[in-house]
């Protein structure tokens, strides 16, 4: 027994002495991976390194090659050539800035093939790649000789379009009445005394040659034209401030049978704002163009010419506004402005007038005339009626957004007491105004239909305007 105790006493111990011996080894045999695994991570930490430089390098190279190519097309409008001057301008902008900003990267091989900038309507573009092969140090020891790293960045922004606003300026006699309500009835108290025979005071008709409504009423009573005319130097003094140089033309074209010229598309504002008499009080230039009874702009003293007298032909002034429209671009350089008609108007046709005829023309000499050798103008009776949208086709199909600001006209309240015409002319608008507005829809672009009343409502309307068609030319603030 004792033998036997003896026996496995030194087996026991010879299997301890066995165990102590194997831990060197199984330490060697660990330590092969762990190395690696930090090695791993060392290749890793290099790799997420170079990658963030060269991403940061690839997006400061797509933002400076939009902002020199927009920059370059905006400094340069008319330059023949421009888009690919500027595209190239922008590419060599983007090559540099990527190259200064990349600094040391380590153990890496670039490829960096040229930038590619394009231009989509107003839209730039900037698409900036690259991809780099980054040697490792541990991962080759395991099959991995590289790391490949690739990415792409991409910059957009819109350019600056260069847009026409024509302004066609309903001066109609109905434009000068009042802007409110409270104005009708204190219009026609101011001129009672002179219809009496007409048992009421005049709110419609006083507008018509030789009566002299809306002139008693003028610096009294703020009539509609005055109310369009502040709305219209609010707007001028917005395109005032445009983006780029010259992005904005604005021309003022008053219009009764005909439609006249007061300023030409034009980018002085400043003799915008002066031609429309905004540093004054009311009465302003378009209450001093209503009809007069004699047309007025004139050219060459030609009485056939200018705004007419008498009544409110579309049928014939849309026409001339497409005649008026020397390009229909799309706003993508200042040789293509993006063409915009506001229509601002009470939406009445009336195809009267109030002529003369001579050489075949009809002329609007006024009674009495002021254009010598010339006769008095007579009328042909009153005949309002609703705008033939088709009459706006063709300036649409032609590139022109048209964009109208219909004023409704306010109900005339008055007795039935005679047929005199005053009232017949009365029941003949209140018959048809509520009608107006459906085909003035129809006229006006897609969108670009707006309906306004009182003088705060005008301004902020014809405000909204201006902004949408920015929005249409998709215009970058």
């Amino acid at each position: 027994m004792s033998r036997l105790l003896t026996t496995l006493s030194a087996h026991g111990a010879a299997l301890h002495a066995s165990r102590r011996g194997s831990i060197p080894i199984l330490f060697a045999l660990s330590l092969v991976p762990l190395i690696g695994l930090v090695g791993l991570g060392i290749d890793y930490g290099v790799a997420a390194s170079d990658k963030s430089k060269l991403d940061t390098a690839a997006d400061a190279a797509a933002l400076a090659g939009i902002v020199t190519t927009k920059a370059f097309i905006a400094d340069n409008a008319g330059q023949a050539d421009l888009n690919a001057k500027a595209v190239a301008a922008g590419i060599t902008k983007a090559t540099n800035v990527f190259r200064a900003n990349l600094g040391n990267v380590a153990l890496a091989q670039i490829d960096f093939p040229t930038p590619q900038i394009t231009r989509s309507g107003q839209t730039l573009t900037a698409v900036v790649k690259y991809s780099a092969t980054v040697r490792n140090t541990f991962g080759r020891l395991f099959g991995t000789a590289a790391t490949t790293l690739t990415n792409s960045s991409t910059a957009s922004a819109d350019i600056a379009s260069y847009l026409d606003f024509y302004l066609l300026l309903d001066v109609s006699g109905s434009m000068g009445l009042p802007a409110s309500d409270a104005g009708m009835t204190q219009l026609a108290s101011v001129n009672k005394d002179m219809f009496s025979d007409y048992q009421q005071g005049c709110q419609f008709a006083c507008h018509f040659p030789n009566n002299t409504g809306w002139g008693l009423a003028a610096g009294k009573i703020q009539l509609r034209s005055d109310a369009v005319n502040n709305a219209v130097c609010s707007l001028i003094q917005r395109a005032s401030t445009p983006v780029v140089a010259n992005q904005y033309r604005v021309g003022l074209y008053p219009f009764v049978n005909q439609m006249g010229v007061l300023t030409s598309i034009t980018t002085n504002m400043s003799m915008l704002l002066t031609t429309a008499q905004c540093d004054t009080q009311w009465p302003l230039a378009l209450t001093n163009l209503l009809d007069t009874g004699s047309t007025q702009l004139a050219t060459n003293n030609d009485p056939s010419t200018g705004t007419g007298s008498g009544g409110t032909h579309f049928d014939t002034v849309l026409p001339q506004m497409k005649s008026a429209i020397a390009t229909f671009g799309d706003g993508s350089l200042a040789t293509q402005p993006k063409s915009f008609v506001f229509l601002v108007t009470d939406g009445m046709q009336n195809d009267q007038n109030f002529s003369s005829s001579k050489n075949g023309k009809r002329v609007y000499p006024g009674s009495p005339t002021k254009f010598p050798g010339y006769d008095d103008a007579n009328w042909d009776g009153s005949k309002p009626r609703q705008i033939d949208s088709a009459n706006c086709d063709a300036l649409k199909k032609a590139g022109a957004t048209i964009s109208i600001l219909y004023i409704p006209y306010n109900i005339i309240t008055f007795k039935e007491l005679n047929s005199k015409t005053i009232i017949t002319e009365n029941k003949k608008v209140n018959t048809i105004s509520p009608g107006l507005s459906t085909p003035l829809k129809a006229c006006a672009s897609s969108g670009f239909f707006f309906t306004a009343n009182s003088a705060d409502d005008i301004k902020a309307a014809l405000n909204s305007m201006f902004d949408k068609a920015l929005q249409v030319a998709r215009l970058t603030q």
